[in-house]
């Protein structure tokens, strides 16, 4: 990985170039977020929250220590965003909520990470667990693989898209629509995922399928 600089994204572009929004185009509906880093792009909602990755890593959903954190916010550019009336971090760590909500993540592997990634943990990026395995071991069971599907983009990014059902702890049944991707060196991976509950994907699929058809990787 030998680079002009240690590995990781660059805390002044991210302060400035690289956690660009774009103001909403006229009489679009929809606000653009871009990493001109990295050249990805997405587009949600004009009326969204959305939430960096400083708020996003200090959320006691994650348990960091000061050092962790640290290496997190080095390595790692995050836009959450929420569709609520009442937006709010907490959303962006709750699967089954009653409005769309998700993230945008990319992040600067570590060597051992480079060397052990597949697509079953690309396929786990979000859940922490491989959905097509669970579902293959028990296909009754409270994880559904809707549909899935490569990508592969001009740059070289490789990776899947998948949507999955899935229960929660709740009781409740969640839809997450989600694109995991690798560049051509395994060095960053491209996370973007958009869900909510059931009931919330049937009342806003088309609104959700825009969203997750919009995350973009150009060639540099």
């Amino acid at each position: 990985m030998a680079q002009s600089r240690a590995p990781g994204i660059g805390r002044g572009a991210m302060a400035v170039a690289v956690a660009l929004v774009l103001g909403a185009c006229s009489g679009s509906g929809f606000q653009y977020v871009k990493n001109d880093e990295f050249n990805a792009y997405f587009k949600i909602d004009e009326d969204w929250a959305l939430f960096d990755e400083s708020q996003f890593f200090s959320s006691p959903a994650i348990e960091l220590d000061t050092l962790e954190r640290q290496r997190k916010l080095a390595t790692t550019w995050v836009r959450g965003f929420d569709g609520s009336e009442e937006p709010s971090l907490a959303n962006l760590f709750v699967n089954a909520t009653p409005d769309p909500h998700g993230i945008a993540r990319i992040q600067v592997l570590t060597e051992a990470e480079r060397e052990s990634i597949d697509v079953a943990s690309l396929r786990s990026a979000h859940l922490g667990f491989d959905p097509v395995q669970v579902n293959r071991d028990d296909p009754q069971g409270p994880v559904e693989v809707l549909s899935e599907e490569d990508v592969t983009l001009p740059g070289g990014q490789h990776g899947v898209r998948m949507k999955v059902a899935f229960d929660t702890p709740s009781g409740e049944i969640a839809i997450i629509d989600q694109t995991a991707l690798v560049d051509g060196t395994n060095r960053i991976l491209y996370l973007f995922v958009v869900g909510c509950s059931r009931a919330c994907y049937s009342e806003h699929r088309a609104t959700i399928d825009e969203i997750a058809g919009s995350w973009t990787i150009e060639e540099a």
